[in-house]
């Protein structure tokens, strides 16, 4: 068993979004995203891994296979791993975003930034 603060991984940063790892195991990569107004990640897919989003804080818009949604804290979204989607903090509050991968993807998406 592993146990986390939540709390511990909401860091922002001025100059580019930040990601913090809770888990990086065989069969599951978890982390969270915390964006600065402006921030965002570009569009792109998880290979074969499906993704789940839990917006906690702030709100934004989410873009998957060119459908735009507008996303607010408790929301949660699930994607298929083939789904290329985008999402930016368009709001004027910091947003962060709990996320969890599985199956866990190549290792280039468990890179903390």
């Amino acid at each position: 068993m592993k146990i986390e603060k939540l709390l511990d991984k909401i860091i922002y940063n001025d100059e580019k979004l930040t990601k913090k790892v809770f888990f990086n195991e065989d069969k599951v990569l978890n982390f969270v995203l915390n964006f600065k107004p402006g921030q965002g990640v570009p569009p792109h897919n998880h290979e074969q891994s499906d993704l789940i989003i839990h917006v906690l804080a702030g709100g934004g818009e989410l873009v998957v296979d060119g459908n735009i949604n507008n996303v607010a804290a408790g929301d949660v979204i699930y994607c298929k791993g083939t789904e290329v989607f985008s999402l930016q903090n368009t709001g004027s509050e910091n947003m962060s975003c709990f996320v969890i991968l599985a199956p866990n993807p190549s290792a280039i998406y468990s890179k903390e930034v």
